[in-house]
This record gives structure tokens, C-alpha cells and sequence, in this order.
């Protein structure tokens, strides 16, 4: 027999609020899912997630499910929770998926579970939105049985529906703040000389240093700026705007996206050793191919403009956002050769 409304309605508001706290989401949001579940006669879904990264390819999403079946003498509703499990969905591309929750009737008070798995397709028309097609099978089971089994008085069938996904962003970083700057750590005027060129071994040319200084504090004066979408000046940088920027101010007119600034000037080993101040760091973040870069500035420090604006972050080994962003780094330039 169905589970009636003597169940405790606690138990459904555990399931809708329970948050993964032991997890450490790499980018989070929220989507919106409306599509329609081929049944029997029928029914519209639709559903409402926050989402966020769980572990390398992996994505979590919890959130409420309100299904709406056209069946005789009325409509049925029915609202609940849903957790899923999502490999490889990020703002391109395709990706796999599978969930589970539990529903409850609207008049009836009843008690169903609901699990589906299936696949999706994304686009990223901008950097904070993605749309989506998602086909699934969805089970609903009558009497929980079980999700190891169907039973006969099981609705089944495929669903497709159209998907809205909002993002956030990366993991957040805490900026460093100016004194943190002056430690030992990293002091970016140690590197220059009196004359306010780059202290080297000699093996680099004067000329070319002194440029790569500019370039380095030029990008450091906007720490602090906050982070705008197309963004190039001094009321807000996105990434590859303020690598532009900072190159521009110097006469190096650079190209205006990520993945093109990421085929700039010379090829260099993916090695911190290897880096000179100045050179252009490329991340692949979102997707394949690079869609963040950054500028190093020495000591194993980059400045970039992620979601919380211009900031310093770190390549070496260290706390798990350092090793976050070491992953994630597919390529570094030298435009100043």
C-alpha cells in the first residue's frame, strides 16, 4: 500500500533542505528544467536545482520537482525533492544523469519515489548562462519497491525537457588584501631593480624586462576592481579584458577573448621555474579549449579577474583553491620575447 500522509512531513522537508556541507562546490548555481513526461496520459515536469561541482567531472544537484499528470476526473499534482548526479555537464557539451527523490499528493497525501537517468546537451551564450535539452527515463514507483525493481503499477516513460542554468561561478578565492602583498610570500617590487627594470641573471635583455614590469604593475593597479562581463577599463575587468588592458597601456594591442589571447606570442613549458613576469597563463575552467587566462607577476603568483574581481591567486603547491587552479592550467605565453 502507499505510504499515506500519517508519514511525517518532516521527513519530505529533510530531504529538500539537507545540503551537502562536507562537499566543496568548484562553480555553483541554479537551473530550471521544464519539459514533459510521456506516460500513460501524461504529465508536465518541471524542476528547480541548485547545482554545484562535487568532485573532477562530477556535479551535484538538489532542488524541488512538481509534476502535474493529466489523468481523469481531474489533474494530479504532486511536489517533492530531488537529488542528482551529473558527469560531465558543464556550460558545453554533452553529459550524463541520474536522480532519485521522493513526491507527495497534493489531495492525496500519498508518497511516491521518483528516479529517471538519461542525458543532456549544453550551449553557453554567456559566460554566467547555459541552455540545454535534457532526455531522461523517469520511473515513478507507486509503492516503493524499491529502485532495484519495477513493478507493474509503476509509471514509466521518457521525458524531455528544455534547461535554464544560471552560474555563479568558480571557486571563491578570498582576495588578498594589501598587507598580505608585502609578505615574504610575494613582494612584486623585489623584483625590480632602482631603475625600475626586472632583476635578472642577465640572460633576459633590459628592454624587454622593463616592458614586462609595466605590464605586471599596470595590472596590479587594478586590484580590487570588480569583475564586469566585457569589461576592459577601470569600472570593471573581466579576465581577458584586463590582460588587454594591461598590454595596452604599454602599446601591445592584444587580441579581446580568452582562447585567442591564449595563441599570443611564444609557446613556454606549463613550469613555474620556467615563467618570467608578464607571461600569459591560460585556464580551461568551463569546457574544453582555455576560457580563463591570467597574468604572472612572480613567485608563483597570477592577478586575474574571476568572479569577485581582480585578484591574486597562486600556482604552487599549497591550500586545495592553489591546487584548484594548477589543474585547471593548460598553457602559458611569453607575448614579450
Amino acid at each position: 500500500m502507499p505510504i499515506m500522509s500519517s508519514t511525517p512531513p518532516r521527513l519530505l522537508a529533510a530531504f529538500l533542505l539537507a545540503t551537502p556541507t562536507a562537499l566543496s562546490a568548484q562553480s555553483s548555481g541554479l537551473d530550471l528544467n521544464y519539459g514533459y513526461w510521456w506516460h500513460g496520459t501524461g504529465a508536465v515536469s518541471l524542476t528547480a536545482h541548485y547545482h554545484g561541482r562535487l568532485v573532477g567531472p562530477v556535479a551535484y544537484g538538489l532542488g524541488l520537482v512538481h509534476l502535474r499528470s493529466f489523468t481523469e476526473p481531474e489533474n494530479v499534482r504532486q511536489t517533492g525533492g530531488e537529488l542528482s548526479l551529473a558527469l560531465g555537464r558543464t556550460q558545453r557539451g554533452p553529459y550524463l544523469v541520474g536522480a532519485a527523490g521522493l513526491l507527495m499528493g497534493h489531495t492525496s497525501g500519498e508518497i511516491t519515489a521518483l528516479w529517471s537517468a538519461g542525458a543532456g546537451w549544453t550551449v553557453s551564450p554567456l559566460h554566467f548562462l547555459s541552455l540545454g535539452l535534457e532526455g531522461r527515463y523517469q520511473v515513478e514507483d507507486m509503492q516503493i519497491h524499491g529502485f532495484w525493481r519495477l513493478h507493474p503499477d509503476d509509471l514509466r516513460g521518457f521525458t524531455l525537457a528544455g534547461r535554464v542554468a544560471v552560474r555563479f561561478g568558480g571557486r571563491a578565492e578570498r582576495p588578498a588584501s594589501s598587507d598580505e602583498l608585502r609578505t615574504p610570500e610575494f613582494e612584486p617590487p623585489s623584483a625590480m631593480t632602482e631603475t625600475g627594470t626586472l632583476a635578472t641573471d642577465g640572460a633576459v635583455p633590459d628592454e624587454p624586462a622593463r616592458l614586462r614590469t609595466m605590464v605586471v604593475a599596470t595590472a596590479l593597479e587594478a586590484m580590487g576592481t570588480p569583475y564586469r562581463w566585457g569589461g576592459n577599463d577601470s569600472n570593471g575587468f573581466d579576465c581577458s579584458g584586463l590582460i588587454q588592458y594591461a598590454y595596452g597601456e604599454h602599446g601591445l594591442i592584444l587580441p579581446r577573448t580568452s582562447r585567442d589571447q591564449a595563441r599570443t606570442g611564444m609557446a613556454i613549458d606549463r613550469d613555474v621555474r620556467l615563467l618570467l613576469p608578464g607571461d600569459l597563463l591560460g585556464f580551461s575552467v568551463e569546457g574544453a579549449g582555455v576560457t580563463h587566462v591570467g597574468l604572472y607577476v612572480g613567485d608563483g603568483m597570477f592577478i586575474h579577474s574571476a568572479s569577485d574581481g581582480v585578484r591574486l591567486s597562486s600556482l604552487t603547491a599549497g591550500d586545495t583553491g592553489n591546487r584548484w587552479w594548477r589543474q585547471r592550467w593548460v598553457t602559458a605565453r611569453r607575448v614579450v620575447n
